[in-house]
């Protein structure tokens, strides 16, 4: 890539993440409706301020008694109370520890866990593949965006439907495809793709094949990957790939630090074979902003 054209990629990613983090809060429930005892983690946010996390455990009349992540009981009155909404997360060791906001995928490959209806995020792959993904259903989204490159914005589309079609506590499978389009020309691969575990440690095995202007490759691909939660805001990942029966395999370790919505992965990948020398790795750098719907 000329510099120039790096320096775009540079600029649109660093765009991104501000319009991430300068976009006004959602807004939060207005205490006017009945507030009831639940294990519902929430965020209460107060009149002078200060925020709590924890959940309500006993309500008489305008007096509502909380019990914060670190197990302390608190009573409130109800105009002390600004606002207060559910936290898509939990109490660890008097922590919160918020869920993922990106579970759907590894660092490039998806998991099989559904997005969820009127879910979205935005992101950028590496700083040059700009995508979005809407939920459509509460197990079927869509996917698509262009290069950030000169020769290719507008001119080459990824777009990538992806269903889900087993959805247990620990166990989910889907099925998708990716398909690049360039100057009439149709590329990609048809997948199916599993994941065992929960959103903190979870396994996931896919199998693909691909396909160029209509016509199904015989060779198929093989892709692995793990995560693992390392911290209230941390998740370790890995995600690798490699043909059957051929030798050499591509290998990518890193990790996912997030916020509720934002998402950033840091990692690096390598060809793992007999013809690679030592230089034969590249670096992994993803941002993702997620919104819409509900978690």
């Amino acid at each position: 890539m000329t510099p120039p054209g790096l320096l775009r990629s540079v600029l649109l990613a660093a765009v991104l993440l501000l319009a991430a983090l300068a976009s006004p809060p959602r807004a939060d429930a207005q205490v006017t409706g009945e507030v009831v005892v639940s294990d519902t983690l929430l965020e209460v946010r107060l009149a002078d301020g200060s925020v709590l996390y924890g959940r309500v455990i006993a309500v008489d009349g305008d007096r509502i008694t909380l019990e914060t992540q670190a197990g302390a009981r608190v009573e409130l009155q109800r105009a002390q109370i600004r606002s207060l909404r559910p936290v898509p997360g939990r109490v660890v060791n008097g922590e919160v520890w918020l869920e993922d906001p990106h579970a759907t995928r590894l660092f490039f490959g998806p998991t099989a866990r559904p997005l969820g209806a009127g879910r979205a995020y935005v992101g950028v792959y590496e700083l040059i593949f700009p995508f979005v993904t809407y939920g459509v259903t509460s197990t079927f989204s869509i996917s698509g965006g262009t290069p950030i490159v000169p020769e290719a914005a507008g001119e080459v589309f990824y777009f990538a439907p992806k269903l889900t079609v087993v959805q247990t506590e620990q166990v989910d499978g889907a099925i998708g495809v990716l398909v690049g389009a360039a100057k009439g020309s149709t590329a990609g691969i048809v997948y199916g793709v599993g994941t065992v575990g929960d959103r903190d440690r979870a396994l996931t095995g896919g199998i693909g094949w691909g396909f160029s202007d209509g016509d199904l490759q015989n060779q198929s691909v093989v892709m692995l990957g793990g995560e693992l939660r390392a911290g209230p805001r941390l998740k370790l990942l890995s995600e690798s790939y490699f043909l059957p029966g051929e030798e050499g395999a591509i290998v990518s370790v890193g990790v996912r630090f997030f916020s509720e919505n934002l998402s950033a992965d840091l990692g690096g990948a390598r060809y793992v074979g007999s013809d690679c020398s030592d230089v034969c790795w590249f670096p992994l750098v993803n941002f993702v902003y997620s919104f819409g719907g509900g978690k």
